[in-house]
């Protein structure tokens, strides 16, 4: 075969190859190509959709709407009017949002949320999407981004106001609802985006998904506003998170008339977590984590945690309880009380968890108590009961609110210590302590008095239902008998109040510290500069009260928790089981154990502050559950 015959075989194999490959037909792809190619849409890229590009090519608009996107949106926009319906609507929605996010329009953002709304909530007649259509969640996460980019300026607020908007689609009239910008005693204001927000610092981040663009707002004071449970304060630099839901009425006919009436609704979670809509029932959607996370990045409390350690008169406000939401009639209070050198951020997973379980969500509402904790542990004690009482009063009683008798209490470390201590029956075991004699017989000052009686004698709590210790030290901490607990202890400084009792005590021969009638100094004589200044290096610190050859600690442990209220322990260690003979680096687990628990959990390989751990959290999150419904 000569040369030029084998190029014209070999050329006319390569004609009959090419004949062979068919016009129409498949090739291998990964799964993962697929998948993606098949869920993209205009939220997670910059491009439309499979179905929606379905629509543009039935119509024969691909190359419009990629060339010249106001055209080609112009065009299917009166396309649909002829023939309105879910396919359409929801393409014009996809190609509305990526043109305006592309150049940055307000209009074509007001225009997305309109086909979205019209797609989800037909009035016409028309069905709405099917469940298990996949467009029905991308739909309303168009509806909830677009309504979160027209409502932020080009300087990055929201301006709100009643006006009418005119855009390429008509005139869109809209109206504002005040009511929402209510909430308690306070008014929202100052609204942040949470799309536009990345959380740090916490494991989870939750949504709650449904209707609405979430904000995060400032609830501002409102000047001569009452102030309900005002001996019970939200917290400062709470953040809430909130919801805006622009409804538009029978959006399908507004789309013919060009007109568009619609009312800007604003709520927050207390308010509501599911609206009406064209007759159905719709959850809104919040962000509480991001609201959580922006909250506490501006909060000063976490450098609350040393100085409340070191100054027992740190709290400029005193030591008491505090709210991340106002009180809602009927649901259980769960009240956190933090350690030693610690603060109520502290509590920031556990927070997050139990604020976003749907299980709890509504059912509970999360109280603080802060306080400075250097100070003696009754001291603290005392403020933590009084406080409780306090708050039941003010929110009506427990007749008026029965979930008010449902408290549950829950304290990690020292805070554990100051939770028992409302849930025991002392009798005079503590004064026995510091006093042989009855406390009648001496004579005090009636603030000295006073004083005593709130810090000394303890009975239970009546509407305190359940209470939860967390790597408690019942029987004191190994690290306060040594070399670093009483250095930790020298540095606490004691508040005047304390202050002035030790004087008045010292002048009737009692010493608030043991050690110092053992080592041979009489309280009693000398001048009153001189006792006082004894005194202020003698006030008992929290950290000598958890030494466990302290009598404090010796006393506590031997009272147990009252009959009727059920105790649970969470005791975390370092190593792994069985748990005898260890300790999380701070108390050993023979000290947290304690025989009356109804139930005791053990975090293997925890430190500590185990209050953030996962199995801690779980195992808070099935007692309150069981609290909940009924169980002991």
């Amino acid at each position: 075969m000569t040369r030029r015959q084998l190029i014209a075989v070999l050329a006319a194999a390569g004609l009959l190859a090419a004949g062979c490959a068919t016009p129409v037909g498949v090739r291998r792809a990964s799964e993962r190509h697929i998948y993606e190619t098949l869920t993209a849409n205009a939220l997670s890229t910059d491009e439309a959709s499979v179905s929606s590009r379905q629509v543009a090519l039935r119509l024969g608009l691909s190359e419009q709407l990629r060339e010249d996107p106001e055209s080609g949106l112009a065009e299917l926009h009166a396309r649909t009017l002829e023939e309105m319906d879910g396919d359409r609507l929801f393409a014009l929605a996809e190609y509305s949002f990526i043109h305006a996010r592309r150049v940055r329009s307000r209009a074509y953002f007001v225009a997305a949320s309109i086909y979205a709304y019209a797609f989800l909530f037909p009035e016409d007649g028309s069905s709405a999407p099917d469940p298990l259509d996949p467009r029905l969640r991308t739909g309303v996460n168009l509806y909830n981004r677009a309504i979160a980019a027209a409502l932020v300026s080009e300087t990055g607020e929201v301006v709100l106001r009643e006006r009418e908007f005119p855009f390429h689609l008509g005139v869109l009239d809209l109206s504002i609802d005040p009511a929402g910008f209510e909430w308690a005693d306070r008014r929202l204001a100052n609204f942040v985006s949470a799309a536009e927000l990345e959380v740090r610092g916490l494991r989870n981040r939750y949504r709650r998904n449904g209707l609405g663009a979430p904000f995060i707002a400032d609830p501002l004071p409102v000047e001569g506003g009452a102030t309900p449970g005002e001996k019970i304060p939200v917290a400062e630099n709470v953040k809430v998170p909130v919801t805006f839901v622009l409804r538009y009425a029978d959006a399908r006919a507004a789309l013919r008339r060009g007109r568009f009436p619609a009312t800007l609704d604003l709520y927050s979670l207390e308010a509501a977590t599911e609206i009406m809509v064209a007759g159905r029932r719709v959850p809104l959607e919040y962000e509480t984590t991001s609201a959580l996370a922006y909250g506490l990045e501006v909060s000063d409390i976490w450098s609350f945690a040393l100085r409340g350690y070191l100054r027992g008169d740190s709290l400029s406000a005193g030591d008491g309880l505090f709210m991340m939401r106002p009180h809602v009639p009927g649901r259980v209070p769960v009240v956190l009380v933090h350690g030693t050198a610690s603060s109520p951020a502290r509590w920031a997973e556990l927070l997050n968890e139990l604020e976003s379980d749907p299980k709890l969500s509504g059912r509970i509402e999360i109280w603080f108590f802060i306080y400075a904790t250097g100070n003696p542990i009754l001291y603290s004690a005392s403020l933590l009961r009084e406080s409780l009482r306090s708050a039941v009063l003010e929110l009506g009683g427990t007749q008026r609110d029965p979930a008010l008798d449902r408290m549950v209490v829950i304290g990690h470390s020292q805070g554990g210590l100051l939770a028992k201590a409302q849930v025991i029956s002392s009798g005079d075991r503590f004064w026995r302590n510091l006093s042989d004699r009855p406390i009648g017989e001496l004579d005090l000052k009636p603030e000295t008095r006073e004083l005593l009686d709130r810090a000394i004698f303890f009975e239970p709590l009546p509407f305190v239902r359940r209470v939860v210790f967390i790597s408690t030290p019942h029987r004191g901490s190994f690290l306060a008998g040594n070399w670093l607990g009483r250095f930790a202890s020298d540095l606490f400084r004691a508040p005047q109040n304390l202050m002035g009792t030790s004087l008045d005590l010292a002048r009737a021969g009692i010493s608030v510290a043991g050690d110092a009638t053992r080592a041979g100094i009489d309280l009693a004589t000398g001048d009153e500069d001189s006792k006082l200044r004894r005194q202020l290096d003698r006030v008992p610190s929290s950290v000598d009260n958890m030494n466990p050859e302290n009598p404090f600690s010796r006393t506590i442990s031997s009272i147990p928790v009252d009959p009727g209220v059920v105790a649970h322990s969470i005791i975390p260690v370092r190593g792994g089981p069985p748990p005898r003979g260890q300790n999380d680096g701070v108390v050993a687990y023979e000290s947290a154990h304690i025989d009356e628990a109804a139930s005791e959990y053990v975090v293997f390989h925890s430190g500590h502050s185990t209050q953030s751990h996962p199995e801690t959290i779980e195992e808070v999150r099935r007692i309150l559950l069981k609290d909940l419904d009924g169980a002991e």
